[in-house]
Parts: structure tokens; C-alpha cells; sequence
């Protein structure tokens, strides 16, 4: 994922403590919505005062174990996606200048592995742009601050929160991809996004308005399939007054 949190939160929010995206701080706003959730459930298992009937020990024994815990495909199938008809004939948003098809599209179906530094640069701003969250989460390395063991609720909250909704993806501008001196499985890329603020978001940015975030990402490969993913990040903007600060430190 692309640590932009911390300054979409300057922007929407105005508190680094309410972030709920990619950062560091997106954990705190996490748990501090899992305390609330407990505190709900808690008051509704037992608040009322009425005492609970005793369950049949018939039914205890159909009902078992409950139901199984949901498979990580599933809870990606049914999330929404902005994936436009006929996308594999339309121009990748990466703006490589090729269609999907030939382009990102074999990355996010798995046909093909991200081999570069730039693949996985790409390919993770067309899966942000068409809110492809598998491919956000197949392509972070497991030593990102991002990454979660709960593969379940790491792709629900992402689904809340972390898909930029209040934005539109306009442009990708991406560097030279730049090798390690010391780690021959450790690369660097230097890109710059504008993005531009929908209707009807909540945020400190008129509709239409466009704002640039430059990021100088860490990407790893595995030395097995020499396939590279995203590892971490340094973001800055445009904004004025933060043009020289690392706004996810």
C-alpha cells in the first residue's frame, strides 16, 4: 500500500490520530473502533436486565462449533470494486500507454508475477484506482508496518477506509527504479501521484480540487521467484509548509 494516510488525514481530518488508511497510525483508529465494538456487544449481551433462557441441549448439539469462519476469497468477491466495463480493451490507468489487458490486468488475475519494482508500482496504483484490495494485499511484503496476519479483517478495513473513496486517481508519475548498494534484493522507486477530490467528500478539499503526494517506496524481491512487492515508504506533498516534511515518519 502506499503510505499516503498520515497526509489524507492532514487533509480530511486535521489529526494524525484519526487516520484510517495505510500508516502507522491506522492501527490506533483500528483498535480504538474494536474497543467500541466490544463495548456494544457487551452491553447488549447483558444490559437489559431479563434473564436469558436456558438453550435446549438439542439444539446445542446442532448448532455445534457455528459456522466457519469466512475464506478470504469470499470476503474479496463481495467486496466493491470500480473496474469499468470492458476494461481489458481500455487504457491501463497507470498511463503505461498500453490497455489493461496487456498491462496491469495479468498481474491482478495472477497469470503473471510482478518481476519488477515497477510491476508492483503500477500495477498497486491501477488495483487503488479500481479498488482491486486483493492485489493491494498480495503485493505488500509480510515485514510492512501495513501488512496483517488477519488476512480476514486486514481486507475489511481496508474495504472501510483505506481505498481512497473521496478520490479519483488522475496521474502517475514513476522514477527510475534504483538497486540497493548493499541488499541485491532491496530496490527503491521514486514516484508522484495527483489525486483530485470528489463530490461530495468530507474533506478539506473542494470538489475537483487536485493535490500531489510524492513517495520514494522500498521494495523487496523474493530470492525464490524473484518476485518484488512493496515493502515501505516516505511521503511528502505539495501542500505548503510540508513540502520538506516525511509526513508518515
Amino acid at each position: 500500500s502506499f503510505l499516503w494516510a498520515a497526509f489524507l488525514c492532514i487533509l480530511i481530518s486535521s489529526s494524525l490520530d484519526s487516520v484510517v488508511g495505510f500508516a502507522a497510525n491506522k492501527h490506533r483508529s483500528i483498535n480504538t473502533s474494536s474497543r467500541r465494538h466490544l463495548t456494544s456487544l457487551s452491553a447488549k449481551g447483558g444490559g437489559s436486565g431479563k434473564k436469558k433462557k436456558p438453550k435446549r441441549a438439542g439444539a446445542q448439539t446442532i448448532k455445534g462449533f457455528g459456522a466457519p469462519p469466512p475464506k478470504l476469497e469470499d470476503v474479496l468477491a463481495a467486496l466493491k470494486m470500480r473496474i469499468p466495463e470492458g476494461a481489458d480493451d481500455k487504457p491501463c490507468p497507470c498511463e503505461s500507454g498500453i490497455v489493461y489487458n496487456d498491462c496491469c490486468g495479468p498481474l491482478h488475475r495472477g497469470d503473471r508475477l510482478c518481476l519488477t519494482m515497477t510491476d508492483v508500482l503500477r500495477s498497486r496504483y491501477t488495483a487503488f484506482s479500481w479498488r482491486n484490495i486483493g492485489h493491494v494485499m498480495s503485493t505488500t511484503h509480510p515485514s510492512c508496518r501495513d501488512y496483517r496476519e488477519d488476512q480476514v479483517k486486514w481486507a475489511n478495513d481496508l474495504d472501510k477506509g483505506g481505498m481512497f473513496d473521496s478520490f479519483e486517481f488522475v496521474k502517475l508519475e514513476a522514477g527510475p527504479e534504483v538497486m540497493s548498494e548493499d541488499n541485491e534484493n532491496e530496490g527503491f522507486v521514486q514516484f508522484k501521484v495527483t489525486l483530485r477530490a470528489k463530490e461530495g467528500s468530507n474533506g478539506r478539499i473542494a470538489a475537483g480540487e487536485e493535490t500531489k503526494i510524492s513517495e520514494r517506496s522500498t521494495f523487496l524481491r523474493d530470492p525464490n521467484d524473484g518476485s518484488w512487492s512493496y515493502a515501505s515508504g516516505d511521503v511528502r506533498s505539495d501542500v505548503a509548509g510540508l513540502e520538506d516534511t516525511t509526513l508518515n515518519a
